[in-house]
């Protein structure tokens, strides 16, 4: 029997449900965002070269207005992106893109060498570098074994020689 995981969504059932009698209706579309994961900042978070690299998507956000913080080893992203229509008088038939501020939170490890933490943008995308702390090499440590004072073994009769 072949399961597989599916991810359900029922609100995005229903916004399609919706789209769909719009459409047989002729009504216009509803100006508003439709991405049920509308203010969520997508990342990519992974490790290479002893460092953590979080990537961050913030298309059409300009750099100055993009804000990273670590506190309590918790890394926030956040910014806010603005639309270019909200102070004239257009008409829009339809917004998809979502506006406003956004925030993500990502929980680091302990081992990070957080003064040494930099950040780039470039197209569109905020590169976050968490270097790791350098882990001293284990050392081998040689134990050196005494001699011990030499002890009579016992006889194979039980009794040892100055027993006789």
């Amino acid at each position: 029997m072949l399961k597989t995981i599916v991810n359900a969504n029922p609100l995005a059932e229903f916004r399609a449900l919706d789209e769909m009698f719009d459409r047989m209706l002729g009504t216009p579309h509803r100006v508003g965002p439709t991405n049920p994961n509308a203010g969520l900042l997508p990342v990519d978070v992974v490790e290479k070269d002893n460092a953590l690299f979080v990537k961050a998507a913030v298309p059409g956000v300009d750099p100055e207005h993009i804000d990273i913080q670590i506190e309590n080893n918790v890394l926030t992203i956040s910014g806010e992106l603005k639309s270019d229509y909200e102070d004239t008088q257009a008409k829009v038939y339809r917004r998809e893109y979502s506006y406003g501020k956004f925030s993500r939170s990502i929980r680091l490890p302990e081992d990070l060498d957080l003064p040494n933490v930099s950040a780039e943008f470039n197209h569109g995308f905020v590169t976050v570098t968490l270097p790791r702390v350098a882990q001293p090499a284990p050392k081998s440590l040689r134990v050196p074994i005494k001699n011990a004072a030499p002890t009579e073994a016992p006889r194979a009769n039980g009794k040892a020689k100055s027993e006789k």
